[in-house]
Order: structure tokens, then C-alpha cells, then sequence
């Protein structure tokens, strides 16, 4: 074991010990988001190579809700961000350093901190414990992400990913359902 992984698993195991951190409910019935004007926020990839392929995936998203007046919130790698044109649509930038640590968690959390989300899709296809950490903190009662040693702790509904061919059309198909 790596003393990167050793570390995180002590984190996560203190985290646990201290009641910050509990196995998240499951939740798998979307009934609630069938809703008029649901609020959705999605986490971009950090990871600049996955963000084109996750773009499809976004605007199936956005495609999917057109009809219900949703209002979308995005967290954008801030090297990312000059890319990118979202519009009229809230942008919150994480600043990311060369060692891949996130920096402002603290910051985009302030400011999103009481806003209620019906749901919450995190397209990090690698586990980040930062991004991970930011999402547990926010209220909502959909938390989507992917299958990892520790998603447990953090996302009701979980995708399965092909790491070798990599995209989103689990996200999609499971968007498809709603």
C-alpha cells in the first residue's frame, strides 16, 4: 500500500470514528425529482482529458431537464474554465494546484452551503477524496457518482465505469429513466 492510499484510508477511517463521515442511504427512487424546476449541480471532471468526453453527458443533461425550467450549477476545473462558455448558467471554478490538491473547497462550499439540490451528479470517473468531501457536505437527496473503494461513504446512486473505454453513458441511460 502507497502512502498516498495509506493516508486517505486513515482519514476516511478517523472521519468515520468522529460521526463526520456515515454510509450514505440509499436512494434509488426519482420520483421526487419529477418536479418542476429542479435544481441540479454537476462536478465537471478534473482531469482535463475526460471533460470533452463528459460534455456529451452534460448536454444530454441539460436536454433532458429543457422542459422542467431546471436551473444547473457547475464546479469547473478553473484550468478548464477558459473553455468553456456556460452562459447564464452559476460556474463555481476549483483552483487546483500542480499536485492536484484543491485549494478553494472551503470558499465554493461557503457559498453553495444552504442551497438545496434535488440532485447531484459528480463525473469524476477517479475517485477525489476533496471533491468527494465537498458533495457529502451539500444537501441533497440524489448524490450520483462512480463505483470506487470508498463511494459508499459518499453517493447514494453509483455507476459503474469502464476504465478502459471511457464515458458517461451510464450517467446518460440512467438520466434516460427520470
Amino acid at each position: 500500500m502507497n502512502l498516498k492510499l495509506l493516508k486517505l484510508n486513515l482519514k476516511i477511517a478517523w472521519l468515520k470514528l468522529v460521526g463526520k463521515l456515515e454510509k450514505i442511504s440509499d436512494s434509488s427512487n426519482f420520483s421526487s425529482i419529477r418536479s418542476d424546476s429542479p435544481q441540479i449541480l454537476i462536478v465537471l471532471p478534473i482531469e482535463q482529458d475526460l471533460v470533452s468526453k463528459s460534455m456529451r453527458c452534460i448536454s444530454s443533461i441539460v436536454d433532458s431537464y429543457k422542459n422542467k425550467n431546471a436551473e444547473f450549477s457547475f464546479i469547473v476545473n478553473n484550468r478548464i474554465e477558459y473553455k468553456l462558455n456556460f452562459y447564464n448558467i452559476k460556474t463555481f471554478l476549483l483552483n487546483i494546484s500542480k499536485r492536484g490538491k484543491i485549494s478553494n473547497s472551503k470558499k465554493i462550499l461557503d457559498e453553495i452551503y444552504f442551497k438545496k439540490y434535488d440532485i447531484i451528479i459528480d463525473l469524476n470517473i477517479n475517485f477525489s477524496f476533496e471533491i468527494s468531501m465537498l458533495i457529502n457536505q451539500l444537501r441533497s437527496k440524489h448524490k450520483v457518482g462512480f463505483v470506487s473503494n470508498y463511494s459508499d461513504l459518499f453517493y447514494n446512486i453509483q455507476l459503474q465505469a469502464n476504465k478502459e473505454d471511457i464515458s458517461y453513458n451510464s450517467v446518460e441511460y440512467l438520466l434516460g429513466k427520470i
